[in-house]
C-alpha cells in the first residue's frame, strides 16, 4: 500500500485530509492548504469552497521506491510528487539548478553581472529570465529565456498568456544578440509599454501609460500652434490670455478614440491624481504627483519623467528595445521584470 506521509502533509502547513480546491484556470485538483496551483502557478482563493477528494498520490522513482515530493528551491516547502510548481510559494521547480546526486539547491539571487576586469582569467556566461510581477508587487512565475527568441502571446509564442483579452495572439519578441536582450513589439493592437527610470525624450505620436490613463503625445504644427489674439471686426475679442502652446497630449478610451485633449505650454506640466496642471481625480493607480512633461522652447524639446511614484509611468516602445537587468515592462495587464543571471565561467 502507498504511504500518504501524513506527518509531512501537517509540518508543511497541510489542511485536513480530503480538503481540495480546484483551479479556475486549469481545473487541477489542489490541497485546500495550496496557496498556489501545482499545475499553472495561479494563486488559489482563500474563500473558495473546498470539496471533498482522496488524498494526493506520492511518486515514485526510477527503480520503483515510494518518494515524497520535490523541496522547493525558492521556499523550501515540501511538494506534491510530480507537481510542476510549488504549492506555498508558487515558484516553477524547473527554475532550479540540479545539483549533485539529483537534490535540488536554491537558485542565486539575479544581481548585476559583474564588470569585466583583466584579473578575470575566464569570463561569466549570462542567462536572463522574466519574472511576472502580481497586483500585490510580490513575483509570480518565472520564464528562464533559453532560447534564441522567446515570443510572447495570447495563444501563439513561447510563453503564453491565454486569460490576457488585450494580448494580441502573438505579442512580443525577445530576442538574444550576444550578451544583449532585445524586446519588440510583433504589431500587436495594443503595445509594449516599458517603465521609465529616467528622463526620456518625448516624439511625436509616442503613447505613456501612467495609472490606468492611456495618453498620446502629439507635437503642433504652425497651423495648430498659437493664432494670436482674434480680430472681429476691427475689434479685439476678450479672453484669458493664451500663452504659445507647442503640443497635446490626447486622452484614449477603451472606445479606441480619443476623448479629452490637453494642450501643453507651461514650461512644466504635472499629471497626477490629487496635484498638477492635469489630474485624474478617478484613477486609484495614480500617485498624487505622478509625472510630469518638461519643455525646452529654444530646441523644441519635450522630456518626460516619473516623480517618484508608486505604480510608475511606462512609453510604448518602437522598433527593439535593448533590455537592461531590472527593467520591467508590460504587456496586456501582465507586468513582468527582467532579470540578468549570472551563470557559471564559461
Amino acid at each position: 500500500m502507498k504511504p500518504s506521509w501524513p506527518e509531512d502533509r501537517q509540518a508543511a502547513g497541510g489542511g485536513s485530509p480530503g480538503a481540495v480546491v480546484r483551479c479556475v484556470r486549469c481545473g487541477a485538483v489542489n490541497d485546500r492548504a495550496m496557496r498556489f496551483c501545482t499545475e499553472c502557478g495561479l494563486p488559489l482563493p482563500a474563500d473558495q469552497p473546498a470539496e471533498p477528494t482522496a488524498p494526493p498520490p506520492v511518486g515514485e522513482d526510477s527503480v520503483g521506491r515510494w518518494v515524497k515530493g520535490p523541496v522547493c528551491w525558492r521556499c523550501r516547502g515540501l511538494g506534491d510528487a510530480n507537481a510542476v510548481y510549488c504549492k506555498f510559494c508558487g515558484a516553477r521547480y524547473a527554475d532550479a539548478a540540479i545539483g549533485a546526486g539529483g537534490t535540488e539547491v536554491p537558485e542565486p539571487r539575479a544581481t548585476e553581472p559583474p564588470p569585466a576586469t583583466n584579473d578575470s582569467p575566464r569570463v561569466q556566461s549570462i542567462s536572463a529570465r522574466l519574472v511576472s510581477i502580481l497586483r500585490d508587487g510580490t513575483d509570480g512565475r518565472a520564464f528562464t529565456l533559453e532560447q534564441e527568441q522567446t515570443d510572447i502571446g495570447r495563444t501563439e509564442g513561447d510563453v503564453l498568456l491565454g486569460d490576457d483579452p488585450y494580448l494580441s495572439a502573438r505579442h512580443a519578441r525577445i530576442r538574444r544578440r550576444g550578451t544583449q536582450y532585445l524586446l519588440s513589439d510583433l504589431d500587436s493592437v495594443n503595445g509594449v509599454f516599458v517603465r521609465i527610470s529616467s528622463g526620456v525624450e518625448l516624439r511625436d505620436g509616442d503613447t505613456i501609460l501612467l495609472g490606468q490613463q492611456v495618453l498620446r503625445f502629439e507635437t503642433l504644427g504652425a497651423a495648430e500652434g498659437s493664432k494670436g489674439p482674434a480680430n472681429v471686426r476691427g475689434v479685439l475679442v476678450f479672453g484669458t490670455p493664451e500663452p504659445p502652446r507647442m503640443a497635446r497630449l490626447v486622452q484614449y478610451t477603451t472606445e479606441g478614440v480619443g476623448r479629452d485633449v490637453h494642450y501643453l505650454y507651461r514650461d512644466e506640466t504635472v499629471l497626477g491624481r490629487e496635484t498638477g496642471d492635469i489630474v485624474f481625480t478617478d484613477d486609484p493607480f495614480l500617485s498624487r504627483r505622478h509625472a510630469s512633461i518638461r519643455i525646452d522652447r529654444s530646441a523644441a524639446r519635450f522630456t518626460l519623467r516619473d516623480l517618484g511614484s508608486s505604480n510608475g509611468t511606462s512609453l510604448r516602445i518602437r522598433g527593439e528595445r535593448q533590455l537592461a537587468h531590472g527593467d520591467q515592462f508590460r504587456v496586456g495587464r501582465h507586468l513582468f521584470r527582467f532579470d540578468v543571471v549570472q551563470g557559471a565561467p564559461a
